[in-house]
């Protein structure tokens, strides 16, 4: 039998951990959106080498909590969110419910955080790109929208009729 008091404890501790790691992602992603808006190549790859090492590590702490989760009867594939189902478990408090759901708010905010900043990134690869081909002399290809809203060379391959 599972000891539900030390399971808690232990999600407590890797909420605890979870907490910190995501002040320090929401702090890194703060430093790459600087280093992209001001092309700092140097600061951005060391952004994006401690922003990859905090995921990694929340990753891991994510599996040892389904993992501790399921111990006590969670089963993640049933849909039920994990704050919910503690809330229904006899030995956890508050306060861990509160960790879980503001963990799960920074979370968030992070990924929201990284999207916005690849959105950038995407931007400037983009630009890049139509600088290298006018650099290179490339043809000014017709361009088509992607399913997805990327814009694409139209290639003499993909012409279906010519004139």
């Amino acid at each position: 039998m599972t000891d539900y008091k030390t399971t808690f404890e232990t999600l407590d501790q890797l909420l605890r951990k979870d907490e910190a790691n995501l002040n320090r992602l929401a702090e890194v992603l703060e430093q790459e959106h600087r280093a992209l808006a001001s092309n700092a190549m140097e600061q951005l790859e060391q952004a994006t080498s401690e922003k990859n090492e905090l995921l990694d590590a929340l990753r891991d702490r994510a599996k040892q909590k389904i993992r501790l989760l399921a111990q006590i009867g969670y089963h993640p594939d049933s849909g039920q969110a994990v704050s919910d189902f503690l809330r229904d478990q006899a030995g956890a408090d508050s306060a861990l419910m509160e960790r879980w759901e503001a963990a799960q708010k920074q979370l968030s905010e992070c990924q929201h955080r990284n999207a916005v900043n690849g959105r950038i990134l995407s931007h400037l690869q983009r630009r890049l790109s139509r600088v290298s081909d006018i650099i290179r002399g490339a043809d000014q290809q017709q361009a088509l929208y992607g399913s997805t809203g990327e814009s694409r060379n139209l290639t003499h391959s993909q012409v279906f009729a010519s004139a």
